[in-house]
């Protein structure tokens, strides 16, 4: 009976645990850069969309303006929207918009939606840091 217990017990506090956290709000980066042109920061950016489609979907990059781009993902079934801003000085990275099927209540998104974003700022780092080199 005692087992029982502890089994039951472990049991709901994973599922509580599982369930915590699901939905957070958007993040958004704000990343500074030294030392390149805003066409370095802007090769660095749509980079990121070639080389990531391995990994976790395909970035679609479109240039919208001189200083924004548009970055869709399309990841089975999952849209996500985002804007990114560049200069010399550094970039942005935006939430614009995400799949029904990726929002919660009060403006929050998936967390899968944080960790896509998040892996295309690494990469736009990474690209970044290799031009710097």
């Amino acid at each position: 009976m005692k087992f029982w217990k502890i089994v039951l017990t472990a049991v709901l506090a994973i599922s509580l645990f599982g369930c915590a956290g699901k939905y957070q709000p958007p993040k958004e980066f704000n990343t500074p850069v030294t030392g390149l042109t805003k066409e370095q920061v802007k090769k660095s950016i749509l980079a990121a969309a070639s080389t990531q489609a391995r990994s976790f979907g395909s970035w679609n990059m479109q240039v919208v303006n001189n200083n924004t781009i548009t970055a869709k993902l399309l990841n089975r079934g999952y849209n996500v929207v985002v804007k990114i801003t560049y200069s010399e000085k550094g970039y942005n990275i935006k939430y614009v918009s995400a799949s029904d099927n990726l929002k919660g209540a009060n403006g929050k998104v998936h967390r899968n939606y944080n960790r896509w974003v998040n892996n295309l700022n690494d990469k736009i780092q990474q690209n970044i840091h290799i031009i710097e080199r």
